[in-house]
């Protein structure tokens, strides 16, 4: 019942979300920035529906202040070449680095701004609680970004081979290489997505208000969805993967297309061995019959054998 009112309540505010203020971006930048400064206070004049609503957050109260940094700066400089920005959220604090937006999950400036002031609503809807960086990072991708080709194009290679089998695993592997990082914000998004789909769009929201009224991330994750975060990770990590990267592969016509292929070169291929073993068995025909010919006919025919 608890669990009802609570998504009733979301629901209510959500259908309030689309005449909440965008957030103030108080931008600073360099001289040589200010043409992006300019397109970043653009963005912030935009549709921040979406990150308001996987929040749970009704409005922009308090303004946000972005930092741009160049390459080269003291800033860049502290943190890997593939992170494009991060926020603090407790300080309502965003850094971007805008030479790096090429890089996933945030390939433009609109998606990577949506991205960061979405962690910080993240913060702020959990009251500064902890949250778990898979959570955090999954959140922040989806209400930033659609679910596009790319995102399923990685998500499919995130669940082939070695690959995180809880949400452990995810936050671990943030903290890799940079294809495990990739890997780690594809699995996350789909996690989140996963999770809405599962127990309704709210969820997220859900989850992040049990942490503002000081939940353990587990107690609050089972509040908003009657499961436990172990059998949720089970069903996604076990099942999930097989029945939205296989099957769909496996019904698609580029499936059966490939199947078609693999048949023809296989009888290609027996045709071959079949061909060969033809041709063996003819030249040993045709060298037994060379050697019968050189054998004498009778033993009478002595002068046929030169000593």
């Amino acid at each position: 019942m608890r669990r009802l009112l609570l998504s009733a309540s979301l629901s209510i505010l959500g259908s309030l979300l689309w005449a909440a203020p965008s957030p103030q971006l108080v931008v600073e930048a360099p001289p040589e920035l200010a043409a992006t400064a300019e397109e970043v206070r653009a963005i912030g004049k935009g549709d921040f529906t979406s990150v308001l609503q996987i929040t749970g957050v009704v409005g922009f109260t308090q303004p946000i202040r972005v930092v741009l940094a160049p390459e080269g700066s003291e800033l860049a400089r502290n943190v890997p070449g593939w992170v494009s920005g991060y926020a603090l959220g407790s300080k309502r604090v965003i850094v971007l680095f805008p030479a790096r937006v090429h890089s996933y999950p945030d390939r433009n400036l609109a998606t990577l701004v949506h991205h960061e002031v979405a962690h910080v609503l993240v913060a702020q809807a959990a009251r500064g609680r902890p949250v778990p960086r898979w959570f955090n990072e999954g959140v922040a991708t989806v209400a930033a970004r659609e679910w596009g080709l790319e995102d399923r194009a990685r998500y499919a290679m995130g669940v082939l081979g070695a690959r995180p089998h809880s949400t452990q695993d995810l936050d671990a592997s943030f903290e890799g290489n940079g294809a495990q990082v990739t890997r780690a914000y594809a699995l996350s998004a789909a996690f989140v997505r996963f999770i809405q789909r599962r127990y309704g769009s709210s969820a997220p929201a859900m989850v992040l208000d049990g942490l503002a009224r000081d939940l353990t991330f587990d107690d609050a994750f089972y509040r908003a969805t009657g499961d436990s975060l172990r059998q949720a990770e089970q069903i996604f990590f076990e099942k999930e993967a097989f029945w939205t990267t296989w099957v769909p592969f496996l019904t698609s016509t580029g499936a059966l297309w490939m199947a078609i292929t693999i048949l023809a070169l296989i009888a290609i291929h027996r045709r071959r061995v079949r061909s060969r073993q033809m041709l063996e068995a003819w030249e040993e025909e045709d060298a037994a019959m060379s050697i019968d010919s050189l054998r004498p006919t009778s033993r009478n025919h002595s002068n046929d054998i030169v000593n």
